[in-house]
């Protein structure tokens, strides 16, 4: 008795409200078990299901087709309708079609130069594909048995029919010889699905089986890199998990939740037996499903954290903004603006609401590209592109320099440390200043100048001067306390850790003894965000929430994996620990954060000097390298809000970039998306336009 595997589907993925992005779809799939038919009976059996399908407007898996066709201009014609003699073609090079026809598991047929007796060339190679055509319909599947007498039973359409469906059995021989169900159709419509259930003593050994099929919903290509996608099995993965019941042809998750979240959302095949019965009109056994031997078990639900009003918002308002900056001129070079990132967190919890990446993918393309040359072709540019890097995480997996948007947490270690106080920290900008043996410049001169409005107007000599005060050990302390340059600890892979400044990782980056010491200018350098800070905009997202809450939380983005009944099998794993920071020096650099939101005469203060709810704020023009080693900018910006009970923290980069009071409008449109706001201020722009140019 023979058994059929019962598919389970796989669990959907949902972000935090239940909007589905990953689903399966159950689709109807035709199996074929061999019930030893005649090849006569076979034959015509076969082109009795060619008809039914063409019916339905329903094909087969045709393997043959690979290899071998109609011309081009007769692909669309029906094989049913025509009674034209048909011309054929092979597809594939002349020495792919050689070895094709001498694989000994199929045509096992002779190279012309080896062939010697008489019986060999009848078995020869042949180049023709006209002459082929008549080696398998008058020799080989013997469609055509009576060739003296030069009657036909079918139609050259007819018999190419048939060959297509004998040719799959050929291919697949060892499953059909043994009982096997052979996978004829892995989606027909249901009405043909429901006639052959019916009517299936007229169809012996075709049986009709669920399938479930992969589907990325509309909205998932707004959140490719954090859904990921499946892909065929590799060898090196199959010889994993073979024993965990991965079959050879098998789908499993390559990157992102798909991949992480795999064990939950995998189901579990049942088995179940297939029966028989003759009927009174055939010889033939009518074979029909039995009983089910093992239930198959559907995958879990994974619901995600990322909220897709969210993500959208700023999905969009990203690439808005790197096509505002692109070609604009900024410190009088021409922007490239090449890609950038957005992280919102929940500032309570650690949950990820938004991983937006530009640029991104559409994860359908991995799973129709088999079928959609169009697609092929995307997946073909995501895989080869290195310019752009669309494939890229960019949100957990690329770093840039911070700049000022560091300076938060310079200004908490000089907390901290005492070297400020929230009552005592007005220091003098003269804007030029010797400090350590080298000059340093500010961008004007302040004069006495506090912790706010060091902040506000991003006066480097302020950071430069309580840097030094404070030292580089106590900064690259306090910046590890907020998870800079450590791993998050994420629960999907492609995270980096970053780089932070400190003497050990100094003698780490340098070979040569004499560039190994640690210098004042070192401590200069890194109070701004400069030097070796380098972290991705998840760490920095972090890191702020860290500073405005006084808790450090591990960012995450599975919310809670729901079995198929409905029950909570893992709950939200929110973790977070005290940093312990004096809440007068929390509250003091809270304060100096939102009144750079009240600055009128910055773009930040512009859009969000009269938004119903406080923010905090931190804008950051970091100084980088490219590629090619050319000078550009980071246009950074952190936020979180409300600011006296924060709830959520937005952090944003574009690399080669403007100054990043200019990227704020990306936060600002989130923030009113998040706090239900009518946008009341007009985007930029053209940023050379709007900057009077």
């Amino acid at each position: 008795m023979s058994e059929i595997e019962l598919e389970a589907p796989r669990g959907d993925i949902v972000d935090r409200n239940g909007i589905p992005l990953a689903v399966s779809d159950a689709l109807d799939r035709v199996e074929l078990v061999s019930t030893q038919m005649t090849n006569e009976q076979l034959n015509r059996f076969l082109l009795d299901l060619a008809i039914l399908f063409d019916e339905y407007h329903c094909g087969f898996n045709s393997p043959l087709l690979k290899w071998f066709d109609l011309p081009q201009e007769y692909r669309e014609e029906n094989l049913l309708t025509t009674e034209e003699n048909l011309r054929f073609v092979f597809r594939q090079p002349p020495d792919e079609i050689t070895y094709w026809q001498t694989d000994k598991d199929l045509f096992n047929l002779i190279e012309q130069d080896k062939a010697v007796t008489e019986r060999q060339k009848r078995r020869m190679v042949r180049d023709d594909p006209d002459e082929f055509f008549d080696f398998l319909l008058d020799d080989y599947f013997k469609i055509e048995p009576d060739r003296a007498s030069g009657s036909r039973l079918y139609t050259d359409g007819e018999a190419f029919l048939i060959m297509q469906l004998r040719y799959l059995l050929l291919e697949n021989n060892w499953l059909f010889v043994s009982r096997q169900p052979l996978v004829l159709a892995d989606q027909v419509p249901e009405g043909l699905a429901a006639r052959l259930i019916e009517q299936n003593y007229k169809y012996p050994g075709v049986v009709v089986t669920k399938h479930y099929q992969r589907r990325y919903t509309e909205d998932s290509r707004y959140a490719g890199h954090t859904l990921g996608y499946l892909g065929r099995i590799s060898s090196t993965e199959y010889s994993r998990l073979k024993t965990a019941g991965y079959g050879i042809n098998d789908l499993l998750g390559k990157t992102g939740v798909e991949q992480a979240a795999e064990r939950y959302l995998r189901g579990q095949s049942g088995t179940e037996t297939l029966s028989s019965w003759y009927s009174e009109d055939s010889a033939n056994p009518v074979t029909f499903p039995g009983e089910t031997s093992v239930r198959p078990m559907a995958g879990n639900e994974v619901k995600l954290t990322l909220d897709m009003k969210l993500q959208k918002v700023a999905r969009e308002e990203l690439e808005l903004k790197i096509m505002e900056f692109r070609g604009g001129t900024h410190k009088d070079r021409q922007m490239e603006a090449p890609g950038g990132s957005v992280i919102v967190l929940d500032a309570r919890t650690g949950a990820i609401l938004v991983n937006a990446n530009y640029p991104d993918y559409d994860p359908a393309d991995f799973l129709i590209q088999d079928k959609d040359p169009e697609a092929a072709a995307r997946v073909t540019d995501l895989l080869t592109d290195t310019v752009y890097r669309p494939l890229l995480n960019r949100g957990i997996a690329e770093v840039y320099t911070p700049g000022s948007t560091f300076k938060p947490v310079t200004a908490m270690a000089a907390l901290e440390a005492g070297a400020i106080t929230p009552y005592r920290n007005v220091l003098r900008c003269r804007g030029i200043e010797e400090i350590g043996g080298f000059t340093w410049r500010c961008y004007g001169w302040h004069g006495d100048i506090g912790l706010t409005r060091a902040v506000v107007t991003s006066c480097n000599l302020y950071f430069f001067q309580i840097g030094v005060e404070t030292g580089i050990d106590r900064i690259s302390e306090l910046a590890r306390s907020l998870g800079l340059g450590e791993m998050p600890g994420l629960d999907i892979a492609g995270e980096a850790a970053g780089v932070r400044p400190s003497r050990e990782v100094k003698k780490q980056l340098n070979t040569q003894a004499e560039d190994q010491t640690w210098f004042i200018a070192d401590t200069c350098q890194t109070s701004i965000g400069q030097f070796y800070n380098s972290y991705s905009m998840l760490q920095m997202a972090r890191a702020i929430a860290g500073l405005a809450t006084n808790r450090l939380t591990t960012p995450h983005f599975i919310k809670e994996i729901v079995s198929p009944e409905g029950e909570i099998i893992i709950p939200e794993q929110i973790e977070s620990v005290e940093l312990g920071f004096d809440p007068l020096n929390v509250a003091a650099l809270r304060e100096s954060m939102v009144g750079l939101s009240k600055e009128m005469s910055n773009r930040t203060g512009v859009l969000l000097h009269d938004f119903p709810v406080r923010v905090a704020c931190k804008t950051g023009t970091a100084e980088s390298y490219n590629e090619r080693m050319e000078p550009i900018s980071n246009s950074v910006f952190v936020c979180y809000a409300p600011a006296d009970d924060p709830e959520i923290v937005i952090a944003h980069a574009i690399s080669d970039g403007a100054y990043g009071e200019y990227s704020a409008d990306i936060s600002y449109r989130i923030l009113c998306e998040y706090f239900g706001v009518e946008p009341g201020h007009a985007r930029m722009g053209s940023y050379d336009a709007y900057r009077g140019r």
